[in-house]
């Protein structure tokens, strides 16, 4: 499905009181030009004195939010990050978060490729890219979100030991994703690890399950 389909979801906006809550609004602009005027990716940084030892999970494209909410739901000690452009979608998830009265998850609405300057060297416990726009065309290819340098920002913001999660229903990408990784230095393949599947899909993971299309996942652990 184009993800410019998206936009026919139909989500009221939050309130101004749940905005401030669950959204953080980080401008382009002030990414590219100023982004030392804008808040870390942190747990100290994003979710105050209470919960600044906290670890911190990151998902990258997180969409209206159901595997995050879930993972902030069954682990309550640990702070949650997603990370989406989309602003329907993140309406979505703010609005989850709220029903649920979540403490420990923040959405972010942000170009994640100008988002590098923001991330904490070794403060991320877990990232997740969970079935991210493979880009069918070559052009497209070129702005897809998994790359060399995109393995190598992770990996210093990930602490020893930390897990990269990333899962596609696109065979060529999946493939181009495994190659990269075993070019990148600093990591470790564990297929078998770090994702669970018993948490409710992703939008796009419950729509290619139900149109039969596999998905393959790619477990990296940071030496």
């Amino acid at each position: 499905m184009p993800r410019g389909k998206l936009g026919r979801m139909k989500v009221e906006t939050p309130d101004e009181e749940t905005a401030r809550r669950y959204l953080l609004w980080l401008p382009g602009e002030r990414l590219h030009h100023e982004p030392e005027t804008l808040p870390r990716i942190s747990s100290q940084a994003l979710f105050g004195p209470f919960r600044s030892d906290a670890p911190l999970e990151l998902e990258i494209g997180c969409g209206t939010g159901e595997f995050l909410r879930s993972r902030a739901e069954s682990r309550p000690g640990t702070n949650f990050v997603g990370v989406d452009l989309h602003v329907k979608s993140l309406y979505r998830a703010v609005s989850g978060a709220a029903e649920r009265e979540l403490d420990n998850v923040l959405f972010v609405r942000a170009d994640f490729n100008l988002l590098y300057p923001l991330l904490v060297p070794e403060s991320l416990a877990a990232a997740y890219l969970l079935f991210p726009d493979p880009g069918m065309k070559e052009r497209q290819r070129r702005r897809r979100i998994f790359s060399g340098r995109f393995l190598q920002e992770m990996h210093e913001a990930l602490e020893t030991g930390g897990r990269l999660v990333a899962v596609t229903d696109h065979e060529e990408y999946f493939c181009r994703m495994v190659e990269l990784a075993e070019r990148a230095e600093g990591w470790g393949l564990a297929p078998d690890e770090g994702f669970d599947d018993s948490a409710p899909q992703t939008r796009f993971g419950s729509l290619w399950e139900g149109r039969g299309r596999s998905a393959n996942a790619l477990t990296l652990v940071k030496k």
